[in-house]
């Protein structure tokens, strides 16, 4: 004598109409938007037009490290400064072989038009020897005639690794290939 379940004719046209009742909910939700509040870590979209707040947030991950707040307020400086059009601001939140490679009159010229903002630090990893990278998200606007020459667009969403050092941290030269952006 075997024991277990019995299936039963009824028991059958109940498990399908609980799948077919199952795949038509998944159908009809699946297209739908959902409303509500997103989590506190999660980033931000990017504004409509324009670059956004100029002011550099920190994700939920980013301010567990202990260097959050430094970073943080060197990007902030950076970003202010590039806003702002102030190269000695700027010189003070990069390392000194990065203004050595970009005088006042070749940097200003690079940001002539460019406004920066919806800024997020995502994480900050620390990569050793006093140096950490902090993972940034951001939106710039320009002219076209100043756009990145493979991206002649007005807005540019970037996301990118800026290395740091120091104390205060301050960015480094990047590398070719740290920073990916997109038209948005």
């Amino acid at each position: 004598m075997r024991s277990g379940v019995r299936y039963t004719p009824a028991l059958a046209v109940a498990l399908v109409a609980l799948l077919v009742a199952a795949g038509v909910s998944a159908w009809v939700l699946g297209g739908r938007m959902f409303e509500g509040v997103a989590p506190s870590g999660a980033p931000g979209t990017p504004p409509m037009s324009g670059a956004g707040p100029s002011q550099v947030e920190l994700s939920a991950d980013a301010e567990n490290h202990p260097l959050s707040e430094a970073v943080r307020s060197q990007l902030q400086r950076y970003f202010d400064a590039i806003n702002s059009r102030d190269y000695d601001l700027w010189a003070v939140s990069v390392v000194p072989e990065r203004v050595a490679q970009q005088p006042r009159e070749q940097w200003i010229a690079s940001i002539d038009t460019a406004a920066d903002g919806t800024i997020r630090v995502d994480r900050i990893d620390d990569v050793g020897g006093g140096r950490v990278l902090a993972m940034v998200r951001f939106v710039s606007t320009q002219s076209l005639e100043d756009a990145p020459p493979d991206l002649r667009v007005p807005r540019i969403c970037w996301r990118g690794a800026f290395p740091m050092v120091g104390d205060p941290p301050r960015l480094e030269t990047g590398s070719a290939g740290s920073l990916l952006s997109e038209p948005c």
